[in-house]
C-alpha cells in the first residue's frame, strides 16, 4: 500500500506541470531462434519475477537477459499463476502446466484428456482452476477429476471468462453472461448493456474495472454497482477500439487498444493522464495484452515485441513531440519553457492543439421492406456475403489470435439474431410484406486530439548545431557553429557570429566569454541599453579552450588540452597570466569547475586539484578515474564504472543511481531552474529526470541459477555431481529485472577454492571454471542492482568425484587385496618358497604405493605443482623406515612359516620306521 500510495503521489505531482514529457518506455524482443512470431496471447509474471508468454509457438521464458523458448504442441493462448504460484498453459493442445522442476530445462506439461484442443482461456478463482473451449469449460480442482459444463442451444459457443470478487462469469454467444456457482451455470445481471460483451476485468483491492465490447469502461465495487467511467477521449477509445486492460493503482488504469496503442486513465475522473501510441515511443499502436508486474509497470505486447512502461519511474521523454529534428545535443528549461539543440538548430517547446483524423468503420442497422418469400433467400445470400467477402470494417478490426474469438462470436450472435427476428416476423404476418433488420458498414471519420499537446518549434535565426545552452541575467544565451545568440521567444539575438566552442558566463567579472574555433576568447557585456559590448581585455589568449570557470575574486581560469591559463583580472584589465602544466597526456576533453574556492579539472586520467603552494594540480587519489563526465560549468556528474557521483554545488542530488539505466549517455546537465537532470542516451533520446522528488518503487528479484553446463552438456542440478577428469564447468545466474538488467553486477566465492569474493561485475553473471580438483563446494553468487540492494543466490552445494583408484571403495578393494596376497604367500611359502617371497615383496611395494597415494592426496597443497612434488619427496622418505620394517617382517614370518611347516613333514627314515612297527 505504501508503494502504491507514492505512485499515485507521483503521478498527482506530475499532472501539476504542463510539459511533463512522457513516460518511460523500456523495449523488448525475442531473438531470431525464439521469435517465430511475435504475436502474443497472454503474459504472466512468477514469484521469482520471470516473465512468461503465450505465443504460437509455446511459452517464451524472459529473465530480462535472456530468453528460452518452451515449445509443447501448438500454439498457447492463455495463462494463468494459482495460489502455489504454478503457471497453467491453455492452448491448442489442451491445457496443462509449466514444469520448472529443473533449472534451465522447463517444460510443458499436459493435465487434459485425449481429445481436448483449442481451449483458449483459463482462469484460476477460489482453488478451482477453469479451462475454456468455444464447446465446453473444464473445471479442474485439486487431484479430484475434471468437471465438463458443456455448452447447449441455450448458451451457444463460450466467450470470455472473468472473475469478481472470487466469482466466476462468462460471456455466451446466445444466453449472455452467465455466473458458474457449484460448477453450474447460472445466469447473471450484472447491470450491464445486454448488447455488450465484458472483454476484460481487473480487480485491486476492493475494486474491478471492466471493458465491454462497445468500448465502455465501468467500475464496481462488492456491491456489483456498475458505475460507468465518462472517458475523456471517448471518441479516441472508440476510433482505436478497446481490447483489454488492467489498473496501475488505485487512481489509474490503462487500456490496451486495437488501433491506438495505450490509454492511462485517472479513475476518479476519466480524464486521460496519458496515451501512449507510435507518437510517444510505441513501436506499434496494436496491443495484443497488457499485464501488471509486481514493481507496478505496465507490459504491452505487440508486433515488435513487447514494451515496458514505468508510470512512476521520474524520468520523463522529451524526444517524441512533433517538430524536433536532428541529432539532440543539449536542453534546457527557461522560464517554464523546454530548449532542445540539435544538430540542425534550436527548438522550443510550445503548446499548440493537434488534431489527427482517424477513419474506421461501424455496423449500422437498416430496415429494409422486402417480401416474405424472399427473406430466407436474401439472409443467406448475406451470410454467404459476410463468409467469404469480410468488409473493410471486418478486416480492419479483426484482432490476430486471441482476440479473433471474440470478433467471431460477435458476428455470429448477430446473425443469430437477425435470424430470430426474421423467424417471428414470418409467423405474424405469413403473406404480407415483413420488416427485416440488416447491417450495413459505414465509413466514419473522427477528428481526435492527439496524445501530445506540444510541438516542437525552430528558433528562427539558429540554423546549425547548437552544442550548449545557458543563463546569463535572465537570458537565455545558445552557442554552437553558428555563433552565440540571444534567444527572445522564437527569435534569435547574435551576439557572436562564428563558431563558438564553448561559452560561460562570469558571476565575477559579469560579462559573457566565448571561445572560439579560431583559438580565441572573446568577451561581451550587457548595456544599459540591451545591446552587446564586446570588450577586448582577452585578445593575448591564443589557444584551444576547452572550459572557462571562475576562480577567487577577480581570477579567471581558461583550460584547454595540456595546460590552464590563470588571470588575475582588475579593473577590467588582465594583470598577469600563469601557465599550468596539465597531466592528459590522451588529450581528453577537460572539464572545470570551482568547489569551496578550489579548481578541481576532471579528465579521463582522474581528478585534479589546484596546489596553490605548489602552483600546480595535484591528482585527487580519493576519486576514482571516470569513466564518463559531463560539466555544466558549476558541477562535475561522473560515472566511476559502477554507479554515477556528482561534485559540485548540488551534491545532495539523489537517486543518481537510476542514471545506470542507460549503458551511454552521451549529454547530462543539471537543469538549475528546478535542480533537476537533462539526458541525452545514444539513441538519440531525450530524457528529464526528476531524481531530487522521488525514490522509485522497484521490486528486487532473488538472483536465479539459470543453468550448469559441463564443457557443453547441462548438469543435471538435483544430483550435482561430476568427476574430477570432467570439471570444467560454468554456472550462468541471473537476477529477473526489467529496468537496468544490463547493470546488474555480481560477485561470486566458490568455497573449497576461493578465499575471497570476486570483485563486482556486469560480466561475473557467468561463472567459470576450466577444472577443479577433487572435494566439496559451495558456489555464493551475490547480486547487486541500481539501487545498491545485495541479493544472494542459495548457496549452490556439488561434488567433484576423484578419480575411481582415488575413492574409498577402491583402497578398500586395495586392502582385500594385499590380505589375499600376504595369505597366499604364507600357503606358498612352503613348496614355493622363491614364489611367495616373489609374492610378499610384491604385496610389500603395492602396500608402500597405496600409503604413499594415501598420504600424498592427504597432503595435497593443490597449489603448485613443484610444492607437490616435495611433498612427495618427503612422504616417500617418511615411509621407507615402514618400507624396510614391513620386509623384514614379512621375510622373517615367511622363514618362520616355512620352518615350521618343514618341522610338521614327517623325515623319510621316521616314515619307513613307523611302517614297520606297523
Amino acid at each position: 500500500m505504501r508503494h502504491i500510495f507514492l505512485l499515485a503521489s507521483l503521478l498527482v505531482f506530475f499532472q501539476t506541470y504542463s510539459q511533463t514529457g512522457n513516460y518511460f518506455l523500456s523495449h523488448y524482443s525475442p531473438g531470431k531462434e525464439e521469435r517465430s512470431s511475435n504475436v502474443c496471447f497472454d503474459m504472466v509474471q512468477d514469484d521469482r519475477g520471470v516473465m512468461y508468454f503465450a505465443t504460437r509457438s509455446g511459452v517464451l521464458e524472459f529473465d530480462g537477459r535472456n530468453w528460452d523458448l518452451i515449445s509443447g504442441n501448438g500454439a498457447v493462448y492463455s495463462l494463468q499463476l494459482n495460489k502455489q504460484k504454478e503457471i497453467y498453459w491453455s492452448g491448442t493442445g489442451g491445457y496443462g502446466k509449466i514444469d520448472t522442476n529443473v533449472p534451465g530445462d522447463h517444460k510443458l506439461k499436459t493435465l487434459s484428456a485425449a481429445g481436448v484442443g483449442d481451449v483458449f482461456q483459463n482462469l484460476f478463482s477460489n482453488d478451482k482452476l477453469y479451462f475454456v473451449s468455444e464447446q465446453a469449460i473444464y473445471i479442474e480442482h485439486k487431484s479430484q477429476p475434471a468437471v465438463i459444463i458443456k455448452s447447449s442451444n441455450l448458451t451457444g459457443t463460450f466467450r470470455n471468462v472473468f472473475e469478481l470478487f472470487g466469482s466466476v462469469y462468462i460471456n455466451t454467444q446466445r444466453g449472455g453472461i452467465f455466473k458458474i456457482s457449484d460448477d453450474k451455470l447460472l445466469s447473471a445481471t450484472l447491470g450491464l448493456p445486454k448488447d455488450a460483451e465484458v472483454t476484460f476485468s481487473s480487480g485491486l483491492n476492493n475494486f474491478y474495472v471492466l471493458g465491454l465490447s462497445n468500448n465502455k469502461i465501468f467500475i464496481t465495487g462488492e456491491d456489483l454497482r456498475m458505475k460507468e467511467i465518462k472517458l475523456q477521449d471517448q471518441a479516441y477509445a472508440d476510433a482505436s477500439v478497446v481490447v483489454n486492460g488492467s489498473w496501475v493503482n488505485r487512481d489509474l488504469f490503462v487500456l490496451g487498444t486495437l488501433r491506438g496503442g495505450m490509454i492511462f486513465v485517472q479513475s476518479g475522473s476519466g480524464n486521460t493522464q496519458e496515451i501512449v501510441n507510435y507518437n510517444t515511443g510505441l513501436p506499434d499502436n496494436e496491443v495484443y495484452d497488457l499485464m501488471l508486474d509486481k514493481s507496478l509497470c505496465i507490459w504491452s505486447a505487440h508486433e515488435y515485441g513487447f514494451t515496458r512502461v514505468a508510470p512512476y519511474l521520474p524520468f520523463r521523454s522529451f524526444s517524441h513531440y512533433n517538430g524536433l529534428a536532428g541529432n539532440l545535443l543539449c536542453a534546457l528549461s527557461f522560464e517554464g519553457r523546454e530548449y532542445v539543440g540539435t544538430s540542425l538548430g534550436l527548438f522550443k517547446l510550445e503548446k499548440e492543439e493537434v488534431y489527427e483524423e482517424i477513419t474506421y468503420y461501424i455496423d449500422v442497422e437498416v430496415k429494409e421492406k422486402v417480401p416474405q418469400q424472399a427473406n430466407n433467400a436474401k439472409a443467406s445470400a448475406s451470410d454467404s456475403k459476410q463468409t467469404i467477402e469480410p468488409t473493410p470494417r471486418q478486416q480492419e478490426s479483426k484482432k490476430r489470435g486471441f482476440l479473433q474469438f471474440f470478433r467471431r462470436g460477435r458476428e455470429n450472435s448477430k446473425n443469430s439474431a437477425a435470424e430470430k427476428k426474421e423467424d417471428i416476423a414470418s409467423t405474424k404476418d405469413n403473406t404480407s410484406k415483413s420488416l427485416q433488420k440488416t447491417s450495413r458498414s459505414v465509413k466514419k471519420v473522427e477528428r481526435v486530439l492527439r496524445s501530445s499537446q506540444y510541438v516542437y518549434k525552430k528558433i528562427q535565426g539558429v540554423d546549425a548545431k547548437v552544442t550548449q545552452l545557458f543563463e546569463y541575467n535572465g537570458k537565455l544565451i545558445a552557442a554552437g557553429l553558428a555563433g552565440a545568440f540571444e534567444i527572445n521567444g522564437l527569435v534569435a539575438r547574435p551576439i557572436v557570429e562564428e563558431p563558438v566552442l564553448t561559452g560561460y558566463a562570469s558571476s565575477n567579472l559579469n560579462v559573457l566569454l566565448f571561445s572560439t574555433y579560431a583559438s580565441e576568447v572573446r568577451a561581451f557585456q550587457l548595456t544599459a541599453d540591451d545591446k552587446w559590448q564586446p570588450l577586448n581585455f582577452l585578445e593575448n589568449v591564443d589557444d584551444h579552450i576547452d572550459a572557462i570557470v571562475d576562480g577567487v575574486g577577480q581570477e579567471l581560469w581558461l583550460c584547454a588540452l595540456d595546460k590552464a591559463y590563470r588571470l588575475d583580472i582588475a579593473d577590467g584589465q588582465v594583470k598577469n597570466i600563469q601557465t599550468i602544466v596539465i597531466d592528459n597526456p590522451a588529450f581528453n576533453t577537460i572539464s572545470c569547475i570551482r568547489l569551496n574556492n578550489e579548481v578541481i579539472l576532471a579528465s579521463g586520467q582522474g581528478f585534479q586539484r589546484f596546489d596553490r603552494k605548489k602552483n600546480s594540480f595535484e591528482r585527487i587519489d580519493s576519486l576514482t578515474k571516470p569513466i564518463h563526465y559531463f560539466s555544466d560549468g558549476q558541477n562535475i556528474l561522473y560515472n566511476d564504472k559502477h554507479t554515477w557521483n556528482l561534485l559540485g554545488k548540488a551534491h545532495g542530488q539523489s537517486n543518481l543511481q537510476l542514471l545506470n539505466l542507460f549503458q551511454n549517455l552521451r549529454f547530462v546537465s543539471i537543469d538549475h531552474e528546478a535542480e533537476n537532470l537533462w539526458l541525452i542516451t545514444e539513441t538519440n533520446e531525450l530524457y528529464k529526470f526528476f531524481g531530487e522528488k522521488f525514490t522509485p518503487y522497484e521490486a528486487g528479484n532473488e538472483p536465479l541459477l539459470r543453468t550448469v553446463r559441463n564443457n557443453d552438456a547441462k548438469v543435471d542440478l538435483l544430483n550435482f555431481e561430476v568427476e574430477e577428469n570432467k570439471s570444467a564447468l560454468t554456472f550462468e545466474v541471473v537476477q529477473p529485472d526489467y529496468l537496468a538488467p544490463q547493470a546488474i553486477e555480481y560477485r561470486y566465492r566458490l568455497k573449497g577454492l576461493d578465499k575471497d569474493w570476486s570483485d563486482w561485475a556486469t560480466s561475473n553473471s557467468i561463472v567459470n571454471y576450466p577444472y577443479l580438483p577433487s572435494d566439496d563446494y559451495t558456489l555464493m553468487v551475490q547480486s547487486r542492482d541500481i539501487f545498491g540492494k545485495v541479493h544472494a543466490l542459495p548457496d549452490v552445494v556439488f561434488e567433484v568425484l576423484p578419480p575411481y583408484w582415488q575413492r574409498p571403495w577402491f583402497y578398500a578393494l586395495e586392502f582385500l587385496v594385499f590380505s589375499g596376497l600376504v595369505l597366499l604367500s604364507f600357503r606358498l611359502s612352503n613348496r614355493y618358497r622363491i614364489i611367495s617371497r616373489l609374492l610378499s615383496l610384491l604385496t610389500i611395494i603395492m602396500l608402500i604405493q597405496f600409503i604413499q597415494t594415501v598420504a600424498s592426496s592427504a597432503f595435497e597443497t593443490k597449489e603448485s605443482p613443484v610444492t607437490d612434488f616435495f611433498m612427495q619427496v618427503v612422504v616417500a622418505f617418511l615411509i621407507l623406515p615402514v618400507e624396510g620394517y614391513l620386509r623384514n617382517l614379512m621375510l622373517r614370518s615367511i622363514d618362520t612359516s616355512s620352518r615350521f611347516y618343514r618341522f610338521l613333514e614327517p623325515k623319510p627314515g621316521n616314515a619307513s620306521r613307523g611302517k614297520e612297527e606297523q
